[in-house]
């Protein structure tokens, strides 16, 4: 094994340590949130007007409060509130899920995204591009389209934007939608749980967010979040399943590298190992914060003399590059399986990675990670996203191999609109929190952009479930799908 050299991974380890929070663990932020918390960040706000229809009645609210109650968020407000035509009121309601060109209502909607511009200053590729210009985007399409107004509802979007590494400023996003804002509903970027949490459990309002979660906070949060993601439980379910269809655990002696918020994880992973006749012969715990941990350090020595050949990481990709790092330096050359853990499997972190370990190694994806690179068809679903981005923003998008984490991102703000509207749809002309969370429990095998299939349950708002092999190459520094997608626990 060729010794690492100083500057290869060393540069890459900078770079991981500032897009650490970005990189880290899904359930960094998992945690109970306080009971009264002070906003620290004021949400940007857009300058464009909901209401671009025929009908003029929205204007007057997009001013102040809109049209929504700030005690009940979901209550019909009169035309006369909104400055509408009184005559507005003797229309026929449309069937739910109807299009049309009356303005009745308009809902406010909070998006929160992360704040990635000091990360962006090292390299573009880890820019997330202007989420309120690909919202933006997808609501003029809509207009354009006629698919707003639905059931006589438009749709206002107010903006929250954090850092990812600062718990109090996700608070005060939720604090801010909340009691400043009065939203009806909440969609979030990638590590915004801590915030997720704060408004579903603490106001009682919907949140569709990007990150899958521990098991025990959909339970405190309950019926308020959903997750496009697996839970972190789910998708070790189904690494386990998937590697052990491989022959990939046979006669290995596995170890695994934790971080210690990922508790619940960790034992379904055990239980799951167990039900495949394995077990782990040994871990280690790390408290790193996204940034990397000491235990960094000496994980590779210990697998070493546990005689650990198999390693699972459920860490940050900044811990996830020491730990190559190491290997490289000691000549550990453990197998490797990489699957959908702390935003690790993207073409833009992976590149991060010192390289020698990982040529050639196959993956758990549960979204279109590798598609373009194999030269897959893209789904109309996605085409459509660009499409309309191109034509509201005049830039121009490539979907290329590999893929950069703008476009990532405006195909993850196509499918978070996407479920949105389909909640509204189902939530019938006078929505409320609880017609909306109903409606969404009602989705089935709804296409995304970005991900597979979606389906959410009374029993389970967690989403993806289903996986596919990729390939990592170092000669296009990308992934490249492999196959159909499938759920390996059927």
């Amino acid at each position: 094994m060729i010794p690492v050299k100083a500057k290869s991974w060393i540069a890459a380890l900078l770079l991981m340590m500032l897009i650490a929070a970005a990189c880290s663990s899904d359930n960094d932020d998992d945690a109970a949130v306080p009971a009264d918390a002070a906003p620290t960040t004021a949400p940007a706000r857009p300058d464009d007007d909901p209401a671009n229809t025929e009908d003029d009645s929205a204007d007057d609210s997009s001013a102040g409060d809109g049209t929504v109650d700030s005690d009940s968020r979901g209550d019909d407000v009169q035309p006369g509130d909104s400055g509408a035509d009184g005559d507005q009121t003797d229309s026929a309601e449309p069937e739910p899920g109807e299009p049309t060109n009356e303005v009745t209502q308009v809902l406010k909607i909070g998006y929160a995204y992360p704040d990635v511009a000091a990360f962006a200053v090292l390299h573009d590729k880890f820019s997330i591009g202007d989420p309120e210009i690909q919202a933006a985007s997808v609501l003029q399409g809509w207009r354009r389209d006629g698919i707003l107004p639905v059931n006589g509802i438009d749709i206002e979007i107010v903006y929250g934007k954090y850092n990812i590494l600062s718990s109090d400023d996700k608070i005060g996003v939720c604090t801010q939608f909340a009691e400043d804002d009065n939203v009806f509903a909440v969609i979030a970027g990638r590590d915004f749980q801590v915030g997720s949490e704060c408004l579903a459990a603490r106001f009682g309002i919907p949140v569709i967010d990007s990150s899958g979660l521990a098991p025990s906070t959909y339970q405190r949060t309950a019926p308020w979040l959903f997750t496009v993601r697996a839970s972190e439980a789910q998708v070790l379910e189904r690494f386990v399943a998937w590697a052990d269809e491989r022959g990939a655990l046979d006669g290995k002696r596995i170890g695994v590298f934790w971080d210690t918020r990922s508790e619940e994880a960790v034992d379904q992973l055990r239980v799951s190992l167990a039900a495949v006749g394995q077990e782990i012969a040994s871990d280690l715990p790390s408290d790193g914060e996204g940034i990397g941990s000491p235990q960094d350090q000496i994980v590779v020595q210990r697998f070493v003399s546990d005689d650990v050949d198999f390693a699972i990481l459920l860490v940050s990709t900044s811990s996830v590059t020491n730990f190559l790092a190491s290997a490289e330096s000691q000549g550990y050359e453990p197998d490797l399986l990489a699957f959908e853990w702390a935003n690790q499997l993207t073409d833009v972190s992976t590149q991060s990675y010192p390289q020698l370990l990982i040529d050639g190694m196959e993956a758990m994806a549960m979204g279109r990670l590798g598609e373009i690179a194999a030269g897959f068809d893209q789904p109309p679903q996605a085409l459509r996203c660009i499409e309309n981005y191109e034509a509201y923003s005049g830039e121009e998008v490539s979907l290329v191999s590999p893929e950069s984490g703008e476009t990532i991102q405006t195909l993850f703000t196509c499918d978070l609109m996407a479920l949105l509207l389909e909640g509204l749809k189902g939530a019938g002309p006078s929505p409320s929190p609880e017609s909306f969370v109903a409606a969404l429990e009602t989705v089935t095998d709804f296409p995304l952009s970005l991900w597979g299939n979606l389906t959410w349950t009374p029993d389970d708002h967690a989403g993806i479930e289903q996986v596919r092999t990729v390939v990592w190459s170092t000669t296009c520094e990308c992934w490249t799908a492999q196959g159909e997608f499938s759920d390996p626990l059927d």
